[in-house]
């Protein structure tokens, strides 16, 4: 059953979108919680007010917004360091021969 506000406008699905950002927490869920953080804008904007699951769909699209920046910014550190080390690996091994 759909979930109308006293304006009829309907509740968007932010808490699908929220809880995507935190499953896919990297690349995925920035654009997912940008999404569920998009949805709920354009409620707003229309004179909607966010209550219930979609207020809670917010909430996480924002976390995973945040979470999703901070896995990806620990991703690309991992690959420079593992990068680093395999050039100085191989400068290593090369100065052996």
């Amino acid at each position: 059953m759909e979930q109308y506000n006293q304006n009829n406008l309907q509740q968007p699905n932010t808490l699908v979108w929220g809880i995507l950002s935190l499953v896919f927490s990297s690349i995925l869920g920035i654009i997912f919680g940008a999404i569920g953080l998009s949805k709920s804008k354009k409620f707003v904007a229309e004179g909607g007010e966010l209550v219930g699951k979609a207020k809670v769909g917010k909430i996480l699209s924002l976390v995973g917004i945040i979470l999703g920046i901070v896995v990806t910014i620990i991703i690309v550190i991992e690959i420079i360091v593992v990068i680093a080390a395999g050039n100085a690996a191989v400068q290593s091994y090369n100065m052996n021969f």
